[in-house]
């Protein structure tokens, strides 16, 4: 007698260009089709069960593995305002020129590793997700401009200052300049404009 009932199967289609890349890889990591079908099943449930789904969690992956390629980190946020308030007080203006570097590096980095219509998205996608999932960050954009709102009530002079410094130069390798600018501590609002002869 048996020691478990085998559980039931039903017939299901698949479409034959999605069977037939699934077979490839079968057969590269010595699975079967079967095997590796129910696999897709499991984790699609478990992703529901997390109240997510399977797209946004490849999603948030290829934010977190370009996030690593760019050698960006996320120290917590006590760190950070220590860090930046020292400097702040002893080297304010070296701090604010490294900042508007280090956007511009970042900025330059993204050109080249993204499509042009992909990135503005995908810097909200970055900010907003995973590196300052504590902050109202969003991009809104308007034909040739873009609107930049952050809000983080919890944020100093100093630190705002800084993260102001680095979206203007990161925006600036993009291609944007701002035309208007205003900042207080914990608010940062910038529209910024294409350059002129950048696509």
């Amino acid at each position: 007698m048996m020691s478990k009932m085998t559980k039931k199967k039903k017939l299901i289609l698949i479409r034959t260009d999605l069977l037939e890349k699934a077979a490839e890889i079968c057969a590269k990591e010595g699975k079967t089709v079967f095997a590796f079908t129910n696999q897709v099943f499991e984790n699609a449930l478990k992703a529901y069960e997390m109240q997510t789904n399977l797209d946004e969690l490849i999603r948030l992956y290829s934010l977190w593995r370009l996030k690593r390629n760019l050698g960006l980190e996320s120290l917590p946020a006590s760190l950070i305002n220590y860090m930046v308030e020292t400097l702040y007080e002893k080297e304010r203006e070296e701090l604010l020129a490294r900042a508007l570097k280090s956007g511009e590096w970042l900025g330059k980095c993204l050109t080249v590793k993204l499509q042009q219509a992909d990135i503005i998205t995908t810097v909200e996608n970055i900010f907003s997700r995973l590196m300052w999932p504590s902050i109202d960050f969003s991009l809104e954009r308007k034909t040739d401009n873009i609107e930049l709102r952050y809000i983080s009530p919890s944020s100093s002079q100093e630190r705002t200052e800084v993260a102001s410094k680095f979206l203007i130069g990161m925006f600036d390798a993009l291609g944007f300049t701002p035309n208007e600018h205003y900042s207080s501590p914990g608010l940062i609002l910038i529209k910024f404009k294409r350059k002129q002869g950048e696509n």
